[in-house]
């Protein structure tokens, strides 16, 4: 006569678990990430600890350099660490003189200071020793509508 065997609990437990992770698809990893950070184009959103009103200053991350636009000028930085850390050259620009320029500045000096990044919930977090750049996935807004009168609808 034959009689089935049970088995307990626990192990027929752990044998769904690993029949269920072995469906699920590997987690995607794109070559543009570097130490857990993201490659690619970001928006600033914050700084100094406040909102930045225009998304006008991006970032681009790659694998030892950073670049991108600021309010009026496009710049770039080798990064002799690798990423997550920062250590970056000084910072290449145009020097065109603008409106913002008091905005840019500090934004080249709070990035040239920094000394390292974080990846959380969408967000890149830029360290430096007096305060963070706050970006999210983006690229540079297309006109000089801030936020504030964007979301009134232009008016």
């Amino acid at each position: 006569m034959f009689r089935p065997t049970r088995i307990g609990l626990p192990i027929a437990a752990a044998m769904a678990a690993f029949a269920l992770a072995a469906c699920e698809p590997a987690p995607e990893i794109s070559p543009d990430d570097r130490g857990f950070i993201p490659g690619g184009d970001y928006v600033l959103v914050g700084m100094d600890g406040a909102a930045v009103p225009l998304r006008n200053v991006t970032l681009k991350v790659e694998e030892k350099r950073v670049s991108g636009l600021g309010p009026c000028n496009g710049y770039s930085a080798q990064n002799t660490a690798e990423l997550p850390a920062l250590a970056l050259a000084p910072i290449v620009s145009n020097r065109m003189a603008c409106k913002n320029s008091e905005l840019e500045n500090r934004f080249f000096s709070v990035l040239q200071s920094a000394t390292e990044m974080e990846f959380y919930g969408g967000v890149l977090k830029v360290k430096s020793p007096s305060t963070w750049l706050i970006f999210e996935r983006g690229v540079r807004a297309s006109s000089s509508v801030n936020a504030l009168d964007e979301v009134r609808g232009g008016q």
